[in-house]
């Protein structure tokens, strides 16, 4: 958790070091600068008045650290990369003398006190529309962390990469250059979408055709890879419509048992949903 949010932290060009750089609250500061806590006050869709601004909470101890530093290590090391330099921050961390991080857990609670005082407060003034519109973004906050959670988990797991179908076979042998600005990078896959409807079946076989040989290699793959998170007790990690086989267990007919997304897509005109993605 605190790598990830050194590496959020080390993506800020702009981040103040410490209050003493500025007139604002060292609380003030980080979460402005980094993003960690920070919201902004609610609007009704309906035009009704708006929530009031919420209080944004301290960094702990372990980012005003990493504030502090920051500049220093990244002068110090202009060839790292920011995992490079948050592992630097962790190492150093780990060697702060004790009277040092006393002050700073000292500070973060002092400031977390007052901060608990007025988020109760600005709780209090909550419509109750208001408090439910900032459950759902908490859930929905939540369901997105998950979600990079395990996309990260199954990466480390080496989970097969779905292949790509034949249309972007043929936008990969067609792409953008590189350098091009959005609006033209989306101009010419417009022209290449164009482009591919208009081709003939034939045109089109070569790049479907090596779609179709790409998915099967990818269903063995997935299969295997599925067998063995099952033997792992990885279950959670298989495909729902897998979970329940025993390793090695096949579909009827000997063929894996996949999803839709995996039975189809692979020769279609179109790109699958996530058909660019893991």
């Amino acid at each position: 958790m605190q790598l990830n949010s050194l590496i959020k932290l080390f993506n800020v060009p702009r981040l103040l070091l410490s209050s003493r750089q500025s007139n604002l609250p060292l609380a003030t500061v980080a979460t402005q600068s980094c993003g960690f806590h920070s919201t902004v006050p609610l609007e009704n869709a309906a035009g009704k008045a708006s929530a009031p601004q919420k209080p944004k909470r301290p960094v702990n101890a372990y980012i005003r650290y990493a504030q502090s530093i920051r500049a220093d290590l990244a002068k110090a090391n202009p060839s790292a990369s920011q995992m490079d330099l948050a592992k630097l921050t962790s190492a150093k961390w780990q060697t702060l003398d004790p009277p040092s991080k006393a002050r700073l857990e000292e500070e973060y609670k002092r400031e977390l006190a007052v901060w608990l005082q007025q988020n109760a407060k600005y709780l209090s003034q909550l419509t109750e529309a208001q408090k439910e519109e900032l459950k759902q973004d908490r859930q929905q906050k939540a369901d997105d962390k998950a979600k990079r959670d395990l996309k990260r988990t199954l990466k480390q797991l080496g989970r097969p990469k779905r292949p790509i179908n034949g249309f972007l076979r043929f936008c990969a042998q067609y792409k953008p250059k590189p350098g091009v600005t959005q609006g033209e990078h989306k101009e010419q896959m417009k022209a290449l979408g164009e482009k591919w409807r208009a081709m003939s079946e034939s045109e089109k076989e070569r790049f479907n055709r090596e779609a179709e040989q790409a998915i099967t290699q990818y269903q063995e793959e997935m299969k295997q890879w599925e067998d063995k998170m099952l033997a792992m007790d990885n279950g959670d990690l298989v495909r729902r419509k897998n979970a329940l086989l025993s390793p090695a267990a096949a579909a009827p007919g000997g063929k894996t048992r996949l999803g839709k997304k995996e039975q189809t897509g692979a020769a279609s005109g179109r790109p699958a949903a996530g058909g660019a993605r893991a």
